[in-house]
């Protein structure tokens, strides 16, 4: 008997380790951050993802059908898509619940497939743009239906996922001769707060595959070895050049600065998610398991205040110190705020203020003394005695301002070539800039009539309209002017000759 169990405990050992060894890989052997894969699906081999596809409502998006199916209930429930919460609308601020939506959304979204299977939209049962780039979208059909037409769910996986797991974007990209389903592989990174424009996104995950592109926002990141969620693709650096931490060139906290990584693409974890299905439904309040409610709105006359500012020095020597300057309205009776350092900081619920009447709400406190990035830190609340309760610190609004130190504008960096163009110089970054230009003794540099502003120049002067005083001045990202520059662009081929501004 102990050689019969020592063989069968052997032959039981010899099995394990390969099933283990041998997990279904859903990447197919793509390599990681190797260029995407073209997915078809005419041979069933990709039916795991027909639940994944196009969803149309102002513009191009990718979105996921969501397994919300319990084993006790037998009726319809209803059939959401997963997707991110620009793809609904860009607006910072605005928790949006239970909002009617006219749209498409189209699955079995295949390079192969004749014809997309085409379902209209309902409602965005939750869509928010601050904290995370989220929304959930309830299609005018059940999830039954959709099942029983072959479109599988997917689900969400139950369990926060470890950094360095191997991870697949399925998303439909534009640019491409295909802009159907394509499937890219790489790992999961994590990644600090990100900062874009106005908008801030504390919780999130970063990947490096390939192909992402215009239209893949909303894509799932999946667990390569069990085809479940693991979050949504939201943004990334796919254009060189541009200033960071503006729309399109989100920043990242590293250290004490924010910096835009080139082909960093970001997206929000989904785990959280689990606890807001109940019974098939989206949950429509504040639970213990849910923290997409209590959901408030602030509209005010931007969607933030000035994204720059400057330290101010007086006459006397002494600092000024630039303020909010933040005038609002919000969807809830009272409100409470703080300024932080770093925007996860508005998810913790210490230092916010007393709760404030909303009838008249301004806020004007002191920003900061030092240069760098801060955060307003908004809360809304339905009476005084309502606290910072785990789901509203969640939903809370992060507004981003960069404090710059009081120093003076440098004048533009300009590449002349007498008679032929002016241009930036490579290593010119302003914000924008002012030109004019006449004849040299009667242009005045000095005076703010008569210019014209630019983001860019790039001028050409006809030799025989030589020479020309031409006048350039460069604005900060604050908006504060430099100098006038002053040039004097003569006639005589290969030379020029470039005066100072005078005090």
């Amino acid at each position: 008997m102990r050689t019969l169990s020592f063989l069968l405990v052997g032959a039981l050992y010899s099995l394990v380790p390969n099933a283990i060894a041998q997990p279904l890989d859903y990447g197919e052997n793509v390599q990681n951050f190797t260029a995407s894969k073209v997915l078809e699906n005419a041979d069933g081999s990709h039916d795991h993802w027909r639940g994944i596809g196009r969803l149309y409502i102002k513009g191009f998006c990718t979105a996921t059908l969501l397994d919300t199916r319990e084993p006790s209930l037998t009726g319809p429930t209803p059939a959401y898509v997963l997707t991110s919460g620009h793809c609904i609308e860009t607006g910072n601020g605005n928790i949006v619940t239970d909002k009617p939506v006219s749209g498409i959304m189209q699955f079995d979204y295949f390079a192969d497939t004749a014809q997309f299977k085409t379902y209209s939209l309902k409602k965005v049962a939750w869509r928010s743009m601050q904290g995370v780039d989220l929304a959930i979208v309830e299609l005018a059909t059940s999830l039954q239906e959709l099942i029983s037409e072959g479109i599988q769910p997917l689900e969400l996986a139950r369990q926060k996922p470890a950094y360095d797991t191997d991870v697949l974007v399925v998303s439909a990209p534009l640019g491409f001769e295909n802009a159907t389903l394509r499937m890219a592989a790489c790992t999961l990174q994590p990644a600090q707060e990100i900062i874009e424009g106005p908008w801030v996104w504390r919780s999130n995950l970063m990947t490096r595959c390939q192909d992402i592109a215009g239209g893949s926002s909303g894509g799932p990141i999946l667990d390569r070895y069990s085809n479940e969620i693991i979050g949504v693709i939201g943004t990334g650096n796919l254009t060189a050049g541009l200033v960071p931490c503006d729309e399109d060139a989100p920043c990242t906290r590293i250290g004490d600065s924010y910096k835009a990584i080139s082909e960093n693409i970001y997206g929000n974890p989904t785990v959280f998610l689990n606890g807001c299905f109940i019974r098939g439904h989206l949950a429509s309040d504040a639970s213990a398991s849910c923290s997409l409610y209590p959901a408030f709105t602030v509209s005010a006359d931007s969607d933030a205040p000035a994204r720059y500012r400057k330290l101010k020095k007086r006459d006397d020597g002494t600092v000024h110190i630039p303020t909010w300057d933040y005038r609002f309205s919000i969807s809830t009776a009272f409100y409470r705020y703080k300024t932080v350092r770093t925007a996860k900081e508005c998810e913790s619920g210490h230092h916010y203020s007393d709760a404030i009447n909303a009838d008249d709400s301004f806020i004007n406190s002191e920003i900061g003394n030092r240069p760098g990035f801060y955060f307003l830190c908004i809360l809304g609340v339905d009476s005084a005695a309502q606290g910072a309760e785990f789901g509203l610190i969640k939903n809370s609004l992060s507004l981003p301002v960069e404090i710059l130190d009081d120093i003076p504008t440098a004048q533009p960096d300009l590449s002349i070539t007498t008679g032929v163009t002016v241009e930036l110089a490579r290593t010119e970054k302003h914000e924008s800039y002012a030109v004019k230009f006449g004849p040299v003794e009667s242009t005045d540099c000095s005076k703010d009539t008569e210019y014209a502003t630019h983001t860019y120049l790039e001028l050409w002067f006809d030799d025989a309209k030589l020479p020309v005083k031409l006048c350039t001045i460069a604005y900060d990202k604050s908006g504060q002017a430099s100098e006038p520059r002053i040039d004097i662009l003569k006639p005589t081929t290969g030379s020029r000759d470039a005066a100072p501004a005078a005090s």
